[in-house]
């Protein structure tokens, strides 16, 4: 009567005891292999993360051979020592280099730095029978850097080449192909110069083209497969390599900690232990079931420590590719989410330059950012397009800042898209410096240095650029040509310095006459001016010629060889008849026959063209006071 009940009651706590021991087997199980995941899944994110990095570096290094390309096609090319010089810069800021060099036009290698350690490539031409010679006609087709697949180098060792494509401007301002500038890399050196600084000494990395290794040289052991990642490189355009990663024995064993078979040992003694105090206290299940109940809320702690420690990860590795993208420098950076206009991050370049603190120039980018960059939603929409074309995004704005004030930057944008959302990174630099010195080249290359009028090539373009306008609404035209009488006499008296000041105050006397913003005058040649009327009759030409005439007898400058014994001038008339197929040069012509009538009738007068088989009279100066 009493031993079946004791009996049953063993039997019971004896299948209680093995479920639990098979239950703990299989939790035991069930963390191993989440463990195994858990390296996998840190061997990928790495993977990944050393892939953009590896990308990145030798995106920068391919970005400033593309800066030396675009200098080189703003000066036309430049000189063996500016070259060698930027050649040693670069060269010294990263020592991947094997060798720069240029390649020209003809294909022929022209220069190259170092020299020692590269002779056998002193002499080199690239010839079609060359394994990157259509990888170098993709560069120059495209207009943009390519880079080759490793091959044996002239100088031994397998090696890369970035073709960076030159070009210079031609006769008409077109671009002209003027050969490569080529970075040359040893796969071996290259490889360690950019993973010296980003890998991660607790996995090994290889480097693979088309899936045979190229680096490391030396064979070394490999982890099992379901353990190695494998990510796709894009580095500047060339998708053939990728980058396999496998944990070293060394984390293996930071990681495999014997934790888990601590687990397993400590839910077999916890199973006994339960059995145990079921046993024991068979009569007091509250007891029971409060033992039963703390381990419950010990797995669900267990489950809830295992979430923390997962949100911890993916919020450090989120910082930590936020960090590894850009870097704190005097230029502005900045990574926005292109929809939200969330800003993921910014250098201090960025809010300091505009005069904003950081948490203003967030709300503000946000709610209005056209007050910060003045047609944001265009500018986005241009970069789109450019992205989408594969052409650079190197954009030239205008900032707001605080004050009000416009400040001048050169903006390099792109475009990524991660996990569905489109994200915009950009560089801006102020280049407002540069800016002010190209206008002043541009003012200086359109003004005479003697007189500070227009010079000739500047009466050339506005003559044509007016003709053109004029023409399209049927207005008239007029040329005057103008001549200081007896110059050579008045320079051979007073002498050169006389001379030069007399041009000045000439050139002074036409600027006051003109009356209109559209008129312009230009010193044509030597003692010769020209003054453009736009849309104006003859009669209004006939004005203006007249006025100077009594401005210039007014001035009464002293000349000692003319027989009115003060400066004069001749001056020539035409003006444009645009219904008829003329040409610009035409009323030069005109304009010059007109002043040659003044001349031979004796000098200041002004003389008009009236065209052939019609007298032409002269329109007298001011009479001799």
């Amino acid at each position: 009567m009493i031993r079946a009940p004791v009996s049953l009651l063993n039997l019971l706590l004896g299948g209680l005891l093995v479920a639990l021991f098979v239950l703990s087997g299989l939790f035991w199980q069930k963390l191993e292999t989440d463990q195994r995941n858990f390296v996998g899944e840190r061997v990928a994110v790495q993977a990944r993360t050393l892939a953009r990095q590896l990308e990145n570096r030798l995106a920068d290094q391919e970005l400033d051979l593309r800066r030396l390309a675009e200098r080189w096609l703003h000066e036309g090319g430049l000189s063996r020592a500016d070259w060698e010089r930027e050649a040693e810069f670069l060269l010294r800021s990263f020592p991947g280099y094997q060798s720069i060099q240029w390649l020209g036009a003809d294909l022929r290698m022209r220069w190259l730095l170092p020299s020692e350690g590269n002779q056998a490539a002193q002499d080199f031409q690239l010839t079609p029978e060359h394994p990157n010679y259509k990888v170098a006609e993709r560069a120059r087709v495209s207009a943009r850097s390519q880079l080759s697949g490793s091959f044996e180098l002239l100088q031994g060792g397998r090696g890369l080449i970035l073709y960076v494509p030159l070009y210079v401007p031609d006769a008409q301002s077109e671009r002209r192909f003027d050969g490569y500038l080529q970075a040359i890399f040893r796969v071996t050196p290259l490889l360690d110069e950019l993973l010296s600084s980003i890998a991660d000494q607790r996995f090994g990395i290889e480097l693979l083209e088309d899936g045979l290794r190229r680096y490391p040289d030396e064979v070394s052991p490999t982890s099992p497969d379901d353990l190695q990642r494998v990510v796709p490189l894009d580095l500047i355009d060339n998708t053939t390599f990728s980058l396999r990663l496998s944990p070293t024995s060394t984390l293996k064993a930071r990681i495999n900690r014997p934790w888990t078979r601590a687990v397993l040992v400590a839910s077999l003694g916890l199973s006994l232990l339960l059995v145990a105090a079921l046993y024991l206290a068979f009569e007091n299940s509250r007891r029971a079931r409060a033992l039963l109940a703390a381990n419950l809320r010990l797995q669900s702690e267990m489950a809830r420590r295992e979430q923390v420690e997962q949100a911890l990860r993916d919020s450090r590795e989120q910082q930590q590719l936020i960090l590894d993208l850009t870097d704190f420098c005097r230029d502005g950076l900045f990574i926005v989410d292109s929809h939200s206009r969330k800003m993921l991050y910014m250098n201090r370049a960025i809010h300091l330059g505009l005069g904003y603190d950081r948490r203003t120039f967030i709300e503000l980018f946000e709610q209005a950012p056209q007050k910060l960059i003045p047609g944001y939603e265009q500018w986005l929409e241009e970069v789109r397009q450019l992205h989408r074309a594969g052409l650079p995004r190197f954009l030239q704005r205008e900032l707001l800042r605080r004050d009000g004030s416009l400040q001048p930057a050169e903006i390099s944008a792109q475009l990524v898209s991660r996990n569905g959302r489109e994200y915009l990174i950009g560089v801006a630099r102020d280049n407002s410096e540069r800016l002010q010195l190209e206008a002043r080249l541009q003012r200086l290359s359109q003004q005479d240095g003697l007189t500070g009028l227009h010079n000739r090539r500047h009466f050339d373009q506005q003559l044509q650029a007016e003709w053109r306008r004029l023409r399209r609404i049927g207005a008239p035209l007029s040329l005057l040509m103008l001549d200081i009488d007896h110059f050579k006499s008045y320079n051979d008296t007073l002498g050169h310095l006389a001379g030069d000041d007399a041009l000045r105050k000439v050139a002074q006397l036409l600027v006051e006459c003109l009356q209109r913003e559209g008129d312009i005058a230009c010193r044509y040649g030597g003692e010769e001016f020209a003054i453009i009327l736009t849309n104006t009759r003859l009669k209004g030409a006939e004005h203006l010629a007249a006025r100077v005439h009594q401005r210039l007898a007014e001035l009464a400058i002293p000349h000692p060889g003319s027989p009115l014994r003060r400066l004069t001038l001749s001056i020539g008339v035409a003006t444009s008849d645009l219904n008829l197929q003329e040409h610009p040069q035409t009323l030069i012509a005109h304009s010059d026959q007109a002043l040659y009538r003044a001349k031979r009738n004796g000098r200041n007068q002004t003389c008009v063209w009236a065209g052939f088989g019609v007298n032409q009279d002269a329109a007298p100066s001011l009479p001799e006071q």
